[in-house]
């Protein structure tokens, strides 16, 4: 049985003979930050205990929006890797009080929590308030508070501003959760192009045309989306301004058009052309399509282009050297290197956002997500044994990857450390799931 990856490098020869022939009101009350209070952390490297009690509901608030509010702030903070929720029914201090001086500290230093962080709801007039007041347990001093306001329907909004507001408290780092993916989901029975938020929730279509979207890529400001389509037959390439629905063709040659990379400026787009033999890579503008340089001339199928953040490479996927491996072409020289060695088949390579590693996919019991340095060296395997991992996509601070994989026996996006020592599922399994890529920070 054919593995994905080598069956979807394969399929790109097929194609060759195919074609041949919401505003949401932010936080109000400015945060009460006691200096002195740090912990150094480093995703999947530590385990810091912390105590997150149920939300209190004020009078009038409904008891769901508080135990909703509670479950998507427990679970952006486990997805950090950084902390170990304690087990709420370990809690001995189980009053109401969240305030400072109105609770004691003896019960949390009982349970060895290193962390506080207790939370309430009420309705108001203009929809609903939740506060978060981060405590420092061995000092019993009160850490942050802050306070965000929102809609009945924002509870989950409120649950992410308020778990990265208990991340900045405790860390000094802001987290991910209001990040977004773009991901191909074959959820409608046809594999489209959907928007999800990073904990596989809010999710709305890109695409809905009934036939085969692939490879979304998302341009440096988050308005627009790149991707491959089916539509008309010819694997083209279309773009979307995700504001105003607006979609237009970026390229339609004869043959292949695949594999959409924006510029780190948004001017311009990397992609795998084939026309009349094997597929190469080209840049067009990102607004015309009209093309602007070819990056490779011929010497075997050249694929999966990915700019790096200074713009001044390509990394590329090839065959020229026999089975797949990672290139990288410098644009003002046009000089070509090989950067990857092990194994007989590497594909996807992408920049970290620093600029100084690149993720890739390999061939190695299954196919797996691996992280080089830019030079080639220092390869490091993020999954083993997990089944087939691939598509990998950088966070915008380069600390996590999501990738898709079968590891459950259906196509989910996972969320990674880069060293792989944590791992977490985005999505519930449902959709079939498949090339993420993640949302810039805008």
């Amino acid at each position: 049985m054919r593995r994905v990856s080598e069956a979807r490098f394969i399929g790109l020869l097929a194609l060759m003979v195919v074609a041949m022939l919401v505003v949401i009101l932010g936080s109000t009350a400015a945060p009460a930050q006691e200096a002195g209070f740090r912990l150094t952390v480093k995703p999947g490297a530590n385990d810091y205990p912390i105590a997150l009690p149920t939300p209190l509901a004020l009078a009038g608030t409904n008891a769901a929006n508080a135990e909703e509010l509670w479950s998507v702030v427990r679970r952006d903070l486990e997805m950090t890797g950084y902390f170990k929720i304690i087990d709420p029914n370990a809690y001995l201090d189980q009053s109401d009080s969240i305030e400072p001086g109105t609770f004691p500290w003896d019960p949390w230093r009982k349970i060895r929590a290193v962390a506080l962080a207790k939370t309430r709801i009420q309705v108001r007039e203009d929809g609903l308030a939740a506060d978060v007041f981060v405590y420092d347990v061995g000092a019993g001093d009160k850490v942050s508070a802050k306070r965000f306001i929102g809609q009945q329907s924002d509870i989950r909004y409120l649950g992410h501003k308020i778990a990265d507001e208990i991340l900045v408290a405790l860390t000094g780092e802001h987290g991910f959760f209001g990040n977004r993916l773009a991901a191909v989901g074959s959820r409608s029975g046809n594999k489209e192009i959907y928007v999800m938020d990073m904990d596989g929730n809010g999710v709305h279509s890109v695409t809905r045309n009934g036939s085969i979207n692939l490879s979304p890529a998302w341009s440096p400001d988050g308005r627009h989306i790149a991707w491959t389509s089916f539509k008309r037959g010819n694997p083209d390439m279309y773009a979307k301004e995700l504001a105003s629905g607006r979609t237009r063709v970026l390229s339609n040659r004869p043959g292949i058009n695949a594999g959409a990379a924006y510029s780190p400026d948004g001017r311009r787009v990397a992609l795998a052309r084939s026309t009349g033999g094997d597929s190469d890579v080209y840049v067009i503008d990102a607004f015309t399509g009209q093309e602007v340089s070819r990056v490779t001339r011929g010497g075997g199928i050249d694929v999966a282009p990915n700019f790096s953040p200074d713009g001044a490479e390509i990394a590329f996927s090839s065959e020229r050297s026999g089975g797949s491996q990672v290139f990288v072409s410098d644009l003002s020289t046009g000089q070509t290197r090989r950067i990857t060695f092990a194994g007989d088949f590497n594909f996807d390579p992408v920049y970290s956002p620093d600029g100084s590693k690149i993720a890739f996919v390999g061939r190695s019991a299954g196919f797996n997500v691996f992280v080089v340095d830019r030079d080639g060296k220092n390869m490091t395997p993020v999954t083993q044994d997990q089944g087939n991992n691939e598509d990998p996509s950088w966070s915008p601070d380069g600390r996590y990857l999501v990738f898709g994989t079968d590891r459950r026996g259906r196509q989910e996006v996972w969320v990674s450390t880069p060293d792989g020592r944590h791992q977490m599922p985005v999505t519930d399994g449902h959709g079939g799931w498949t090339q993420p890529t993640w949302s810039p920070v805008k």
